[in-house]
């Protein structure tokens, strides 16, 4: 009697309770890992806008230094490349083969950067290509970022497109966030952000 009266004094955790137990701490690993994962690609934008203006920053510089003859036609991004015009952040591959890369490329051996079109005072970048296009917040970002009303200026650009979608924004204006991500495609990294700009 007294063996069986211990045996039900004796209290555990039942299978129902564990479970809930579990199910709380998966919750909150999974929003640990959601908000550790959204901070590291805002991060990642972040560093792709930098990289940008410093690119068009540096090439104005390349080809201001040239005078009155300077002219970017046939420009190439093995010439941008080997030109030292990129940060060493997006170099990858060699001179003899060159690679240029986002932060959001998932294959370094494939360019996420290209030269659309060059005239005589103007050159066209893009960043994100085919497979190494941007998600939707980079895209975002940078077209914002670079649409800005200062930035349009100090970097003389003179078109702005996501994607296919011109954006550019009027005179003096600054581009919205609203009209930035309507042209960002919101699914899978896709995107694409030209600039058009005066070289000189």
């Amino acid at each position: 009697m007294q063996l069986r009266t211990q045996l039900h004094t004796q209290k555990g955790f039942t299978l129902i309770e564990i479970a809930i137990v579990l199910t709380i701490v998966g919750l909150i690993i999974g929003g640990i890992w959601l908000a550790a994962s959204t901070v590291f690609t805002n991060n990642k934008a972040r560093a792709l806008s930098a990289d940008a203006i410093q690119v068009i920053q540096n090439t104005k510089t390349l080809f201001g230094g040239q005078g009155a003859q300077a002219s970017a036609t046939g420009m190439t991004v093995s010439l941008a490349y080997t030109s030292g015009i990129f940060p060493a952040d997006m170099m990858a591959g060699t001179a003899g083969q060159p690679h240029v890369i986002t932060p959001f490329n998932t294959d370094p051996t494939l360019d996420g950067f290209d030269i659309p079109t060059a005239t005589a005072t103007t050159l066209q970048f893009q960043f994100g290509k085919g497979t190494q296009g941007l998600p939707s917040n980079a895209c975002t970002q940078l077209l914002t970022t670079l649409g800005g009303s200062q930035n349009i200026q100090k970097l003389g650009i003179t078109q702005l497109m996501g994607g296919a979608t011109d954006v550019t924004p009027a005179a003096g204006a600054s581009l919205s966030a609203a009209t930035a991500a309507a042209a960002c495609v919101a699914v899978g990294n896709t995107n694409t952000v030209s600039v058009t700009f005066s070289v000189i």
